[in-house]
């Protein structure tokens, strides 16, 4: 009988993907290619004129400087109790995971799910990036689509990406959280309006993260003249899909009335 390793090698040679499950004695796992990792060369030349968080270029790193990386934070998470997959094979051109379920992602776009289910995953996700920035660490991709679930429980995933280590960890981790809030803005599927107060009020409590709150005021406040002009039809015909998902969070949040008593 083929060992686990020499099935997961056969798999890595026979398919081109970055990341897909196969199966090994009836259970799933994930293969990830190893991948280089490197900032997009407009976002690098916008940082240099807008010192804006979401801007802030990753680390360039070869394939396997960045399956190393990524591997060790999976170790370092679960040793600190953060749920991430387990690590169960680490090669030179690639890892495999245990499975964690489907991506929080789809399960907002695809099940209809009810207002009551989805601030019970709203929980689960705001406490499990409240542990990773309370351990004074970082995602680095926080989006929905980087968190799963399976068996009731939340897990973070993918952890390839890295930053200069002159950049505070409260920058990385404000970064962390806009692009948390900024994942809500592409669900369009839902029957009801998220309430994006409860979810800064909920991960501030969480983390003593106030700062975030003056932070996303201040930045509403410098793009309110981008905001309205996002709103003109002609414009917003011009924009991508990614600029219009962030001026409509900034524009919801200059609507919202948030508690700052800490």
């Amino acid at each position: 009988m083929n060992s686990f390793k020499e099935i997961a090698k056969k798999e890595f040679l026979n398919s081109k993907k970055e990341i897909f499950p196969f199966i090994f004695e009836n259970n799933q796992y994930w293969l990830k290619r190893a991948r280089q990792t490197k900032p997009d060369k407009l976002q690098n030349f916008f940082y240099k004129f807008l010192p804006f968080e979401l801007l802030i270029p990753p680390l360039v790193k070869n394939s396997y400087e960045a399956l190393k990386f990524e591997t060790k934070k999976l170790e370092d998470f679960r040793s600190f109790g953060v749920d991430v997959p387990k690590v169960l094979l680490k090669e030179d051109e690639f890892f495999v995971l245990e499975d964690s379920g489907k991506s929080v992602y789809s399960i907002f776009r695809e099940e209809n799910i009810s207002e009551k289910e989805f601030y019970t995953f709203m929980d689960k996700l705001i406490n499990i990036l409240a542990k990773i920035h309370n351990f004074g660490l970082f995602h680095g991709g926080s989006q929905l689509r980087n968190f799963t679930y399976k068996e009731n429980k939340v897990y973070a995933i993918d952890f390839e990406e890295s930053f200069a280590s002159n950049i505070d960890v409260k920058t990385l981790q404000y970064r962390d959280f806009l692009l948390f809030l900024l994942s809500f803005t592409k669900l369009k599927e839902l029957s009801f309006k998220i309430d994006y107060a409860y979810i800064i009020e909920n991960y501030m409590k969480a983390t003593n993260n106030y700062f975030v709150l003056e932070k996303l005021k201040k930045l509403a406040k410098r793009l309110r003249f981008f905001i309205f002009l996002s709103k003109n039809s002609f414009v917003n015909k011009k924009l991508g899909s990614d600029v219009k998902y962030f001026f409509e969070l900034f524009y919801i949040i200059n609507s919202l009335e948030i508690k700052d008593a800490k």
